[in-house]
């Protein structure tokens, strides 16, 4: 069963008490981020509250969010797709090898009554 840690964030001057099974040093990295990325906001308009600064850095972080999904869903179709297409390819192979080998033991047979 995880441990579940409390750990304090202050965002933007404000402190925030939050319970999670995550590291310690993980959660504050993240909020670490959410500072940043909203006291940016914050300094590039004075009319911005820290509440549409809080909207807005959750929006881009939920557009990264399904943006970086969407590209491991992709790579995860392509990896299935060279992944069958490799084994195909080692089932091709695999008969190759095997009429390779018939086709021998026959000119082996041929040589044999030709020799007759």
């Amino acid at each position: 069963m995880p441990s579940v840690n409390k750990i304090k964030l202050n965002i933007c001057a404000t402190d925030y008490v939050l319970t999670t099974d995550e590291p310690d040093s993980y959660m504050r990295e993240l909020g670490g981020e959410v500072d940043h990325d909203m006291r940016v906001l914050l300094d590039s308009d004075p009319r911005i509250s820290t509440t549409m600064a809080a909207v807005m850095t959750a929006l881009t972080n939920a557009d990264r969010a399904r943006k970086a999904e969407a590209a491991a869903d992709n790579l995860r179709s392509q990896m299935k797709g060279y992944l069958d297409d490799n084994a195909k390819a080692r089932q091709e192979a695999e008969n190759a090898r095997r009429e390779a080998a018939q086709l021998r033991r026959e000119l082996e047979q041929l040589r044999g009554q030709a020799k007759r």
